[in-house]
């Protein structure tokens, strides 16, 4: 089993690079953040991941740009890979945004994880002028541009949502021209995406038993269009918290499916989840409080993940 740590949301940097450095000594795999740009002003029922649709955020919790902030970071570590969870693919131009992770993929030698999603907030969209209503064929179309500027020396595209051709794209990713996409989503059809697309499956705000249940459909349509599901990494982001080492307990309505739960229920729902066939665990905090944010990390370095 793996592990990576979402940031906290916080605009201080020092301590950004402090919680991100002590994921990189704790031993983790990984460093993430999310991606918003704006909040509406309005409370919003559109969340998929809480009983009644409410974003917890607050609507001035500070939401940094992903991909600077992740650079940022990225700067002041050596060893952990630095990704996206998930960049929503809609807001952002293709060209522009495939340049952004190839130029954070050649300054970390390698390091950059592509989370993709194709977004819920339809607010959002509309004041970044992007297509709520056909957000999911525009990421598709937007992940085949990624690929071909990555891989191709002169690469084109003639697409129904973008069309280029003539150019070059350099530099090129480290790996050979590839970057890993983790494609979020909790639907069948952000499976399909990821069996077309990806190399991860990363849904969020999911029960280990509903990862499970997808499993057998990621197969069967692996199958179907000719690849090797075990190509296929299966990860799941949830919420981490621990109720018995004196933390404040956050949020009073978490979003579906987040582990808040004993030391003793963590070692087992971890259990549970290699047992499944998932091979990596994302967490982020019910806290922005940095320093608490690390102590869950170490606890969990010192009681969890050496007993899994």
């Amino acid at each position: 089993m793996e592990y990576g740590f979402s940031l906290p949301k916080s605009t201080d940097g020092e301590a950004l690079i402090k919680f991100a450095r002590a994921v990189e000594d704790l031993g983790f795999e990984s460093v993430w953040m999310g991606d918003h740009i704006v909040l509406p002003t309005e409370e919003t029922d559109q969340y998929p991941y809480t009983p009644d649709g409410r974003f917890v955020s607050r609507p001035d919790d500070p939401q940094m740009e992903t991909l600077i902030t992740l650079s940022y970071i990225a700067s002041s570590t050596e060893r952990v890979a630095i990704g996206s969870t998930v960049v929503i693919v809609p807001y952002r131009n293709p060209i522009l945004q495939a340049k952004m992770f190839a130029t954070l993929d050649v300054l970390t030698k390698g390091r950059a994880v592509c989370g993709v999603g194709v977004g819920w907030l339809e607010k959002e969209f509309d004041v970044l002028g992007a297509s709520y209503k056909d957000r999911g064929p525009v990421t598709d179309e937007y992940l085949e541009i990624f690929k071909t500027l990555w891989k191709d020396d002169e690469p084109e595209y003639h697409g129904q949502h973008y069309d280029f051709d003539g150019i070059y794209f350099a530099p090129k990713p480290v790996r050979d021209g590839h970057i890993p996409i983790w494609v979020g989503g909790h639907t069948r059809r952000a499976v399909r995406r990821t069996v077309k697309y990806g190399d991860a499956w990363h849904p969020t705000r999911q029960s280990p038993e509903f990862v499970a249940s997808h499993l057998p459909y990621l197969k069967e349509f692996s199958a179907e269009t000719g690849r090797d599901p075990d190509e296929i990494t299966i990860s799941l982001k949830r919420t981490l918290h621990f109720t018995d080492i004196g933390l404040d307990e956050g949020p009073s309505n978490p979003s579906n499916s987040a582990l808040i739960a004993s030391t003793g229920e963590v070692i087992e729902d971890v259990k549970a989840c290699a047992e499944i066939g998932i091979q990596q665990l994302t967490f982020d905090f019910r806290t922005p409080d940095i320093a608490d944010c690390i102590r869950t990390m170490e606890h969990f370095a010192e009681a969890v993940a050496g007993r899994v």
